[in-house]
């Protein structure tokens, strides 16, 4: 016959066990998590190289993007009988925050490109909104030249006009 001390000793052999048992789980899914932990530090590492990468390519595109509207610019605005005696690119404001991707003169007149890889209406309006009304002011050389902005981009989204050789043109005085 078991006594009541006999089952206590019973359930605390089988308290301390469960307890081993316990431990022991732990132990395993401890070095599961640093194992675990170790796996996904190498993502980490494999993705933030992923996006070096493709921060390297858009900057490259951009690149190529800008390049290819500063050799065009002059051919582009032909056409509309445009003809520009200078042309500079990466136009930069000391002192100041504004840089400016293409600027074309003649006399009293001047032409402001943005060139954007991939444009959409958002950057459409950034730059119509808050870069083009800062030029006379960063470039004061310019204050009585009437001025003519376009956007220049490799990719056009649908939400953008279009125009040609996808270029975008607007009157910022209107």
């Amino acid at each position: 016959m078991e006594t009541r001390l006999d089952r206590i000793e019973k359930g605390i052999e089988a308290l301390f066990l469960g307890i081993s048992e316990l431990k022991e789980a732990q132990k395993k899914t401890d070095e599961q998590l640093n194992r675990t932990d170790a796996q996904l530090r190498k993502t980490i590492e494999k993705l933030e190289k992923i996006g070096n990468n493709l921060g390297d390519l858009g900057i490259v595109q951009g690149e190529i993007a800008e390049e290819l509207f500063y050799r065009n610019v002059k051919y582009l605005f032909k056409p509309l009988d445009l003809r520009f005696d200078r042309i500079r690119r990466n136009v930069k404001i000391k002192g100041a925050k504004g840089e400016y991707d293409i600027v074309a003169d003649d006399t009293g007149l001047v032409l402001v490109i943005e060139v954007k890889n991939k444009l959409s209406k958002r950057l459409v309006d950034k730059f119509k909104d808050e870069k083009l009304p800062r030029f006379k002011t960063l470039l004061p050389e310019y204050r009585d030249s009437k001025v003519l902005a376009g956007i220049g981009a490799l990719v056009v989204k649908d939400d953008v006009g279009r125009g040609k050789g996808g270029v975008v043109c607007f009157d910022p005085d209107q």
